[in-house]
């Protein structure tokens, strides 16, 4: 006790400056590094190479530079974080920043916080060190552009995991502009709130986020607050941690949405959603159960499409695949199979035969056909079976999304169509003709994958991951890389065509082939 007594000073000034460090900062700093050459040389050095010796794990920021390139243009090439009147505050708010990345379900160390706060100290002993500051400041803004960045845009580009969502045209988030703007108005530390996703489902996940986080760590929370958020806590918090978190980046990935129709969804919870954001006040929620793509062979797409037109009582244009392996066989069995299925052989322009089922009560589609021109080629659509809508796990289909009650879809769609009541509605799909609607105004649609998603009622849902679509994710984050702008802002000129469906004449326009009862079919 004698020996370590007299050490007991220096040791208690030691803890407090780790802590209280930042507070120096304006002690140390101001005539070391107001606008020295040194210093704005060592910055222009690092800008250049694009390598941040400090960012000892992810040292190279290619993809994040024209954004830190922008803000110390502007700066004169002059430290961002501790050559100014509010470098105390603005280095603990980005400090803050960075260590809280869980708020928003990201990791902290994948912005060297750990790392950042550490170094502080040690950097701030020595102002005139010109090499250290420059790196230090540089490193800063090199983790906050990156947290910022993957709040706003995510982690990973999405279609590499096959998400065909569409992806944005322009770059609708100036990085450096909002730090200079915030740096000006001292609200650094609003940041991440500012460029997260403007959706008030991203919100309600990071606020269920953090009351799962607290339980997780011990903290446990009222009973009257579990109630308030309405969430059922469950006894595995890790594995809805990581779900909600997962939910949190496959929202980054959707462009800015318009107000209006628009139509989703959730392959997982087997449900759909519509919704017209222009009412303003009492909004009705859409909310149907649907049948979903078969989990081991024809999995749902996720695909963002606009549907253009509503065929009622529609056609079944038989997909070659499923020619191939179901009906051929069929039909090879039995000669009459499609004359008993109301099927034909129609001929194709340029050549050729397809087979296709006729309107009707047997037919697969059932009695109205929803059409979004997609590469995937699916689409929504009524069904004759029922009876599967009565399950719990409801994923039978060919890829294509069956709804249960289709006549309500179709009053929501077709709601600004003038003269289409919900009586001229359930006149046509008693009629035996076929008859298509085109919209005059496209409808959004988004065929999504979470398995983490706020219900109507505000209420908290989880889904099992019926695809592997959580563990495919999960994998790809494990690869900490900057992703570039370029595959996630594309320009609109160069997408890809969508998958335009050959359209059925009415039925006044068409001509067909006899059913081949005692021929078979050749493929």
């Amino acid at each position: 006790m004698f020996l370590i007594r007299p050490a007991l000073p220096h040791c208690i000034f030691f803890v407090y400056f780790l802590f209280k460090s930042v507070a120096f900062a304006e002690d140390f700093l101001p005539s070391a590094t107001s606008t020295s050459p040194a210093m704005t040389q060592e910055i222009v050095v690092i800008l250049n190479a694009k390598q941040n010796a400090l960012l000892s794990s992810r040292a190279n920021f290619e993809y994040r530079a024209e954004d830190v390139e922008t803000l110390y243009k502007a700066n004169n090439y002059t430290p961002l974080w501790i050559n100014n009147p509010q470098s105390e505050k603005n280095v603990a708010d980005v400090l803050a920043l960075l260590s809280n990345a869980a708020a928003e379900g990201l990791n902290p160390e994948n912005y060297s916080a750990s790392v950042l706060q550490q170094k502080l100290p040690l950097v701030l002993l020595k102002p005139q060190n010109t090499v250290d500051l420059a790196l230090y400041d540089t490193a800063l803004t090199v983790s906050l552009v990156r947290f910022l960045h993957d709040v706003h845009y995510g982690r990973v580009n999405p279609h590499n995991l096959d998400y065909n969502i569409k992806l944005r045209t322009q770059k609708n988030l100036d990085l450096s502009q909002t730090i200079k703007t915030a740096l000006a108005e001292n609200t650094v530390s609003q940041l991440a709130l500012k460029v997260e996703p403007n959706l008030q489902q991203y919100r309600q996940l990071r606020s269920a986020l953090a009351t799962y986080r607290e339980l997780a760590f011990g903290h446990q929370s009222t009973e009257t607050q579990h109630k308030k958020e309405k969430v059922k806590i469950p006894s595995n918090n890790s594995q809805r941690i990581t779900q909600i978190e997962l939910a949190m980046e496959r929202l980054r990935w959707l462009p800015e949405m318009t107000s209006g129709q628009s139509i989703m969804v959730n392959i997982p919870a087997f449900q759909l959603w519509a919704i017209d954001t222009t009412e303003q006040t009492n909004t009705q929620v859409l909310n149907l159960n649907v049948v979903v793509g078969k989990a081991a062979k024809t999995q749902t797409p996720v695909l963002m499409a606009q549907m253009r037109y509503v065929e009622f009582m529609p056609y079944w244009n038989v997909p070659p695949s499923i020619l191939k392996k179901e009906i051929l066989p069929k039909l090879a069995a039995n000669p009459g199979y499609l004359s008993g299925q109301n099927m034909e052989v129609v001929s194709i322009k340029g050549g050729g035969m397809r087979v296709r089922q006729r309107p009707g009560g047997k037919n697969a589609l059932g009695r109205i056909k929803f059409v979004f021109p997609n590469r995937e080629g699916v689409y929504l659509h009524d069904t004759p079976s029922k009876s599967l809508f009565a399950r719990t796990r409801r994923d039978f289909s060919h890829g294509c999304v069956r709804v249960q009650n289709p006549s309500l879809l179709a009053q929501f769609v077709l709601k600004n169509q003038e003269g289409w009541t919900q009586d001229r509605i359930n006149a046509t799909i008693q009629n035996s003709t076929h008859h298509q609607v085109s919209l005059k105004t496209t409808i959004p649609v988004l065929f999504f994958y979470t398995t983490a998603f706020y219900e109507q009622n505000d209420k908290l849902t989880f889904y099992s991951d019926i695809y592997g679509h959580d563990a495919t994710l999960l994998a790809a984050l494990t690869k900490i890389n900057d992703v570039p702008d370029s595959v996630l802002i594309v320009d609109e000129k160069v997408i890809e065509p969508s998958h335009i469906p050959t359209l059925e004449s009415d039925d006044n326009l068409l001509s067909s082939m006899p059913s081949p009862d005692h021929e078979q079919l050749i493929p």
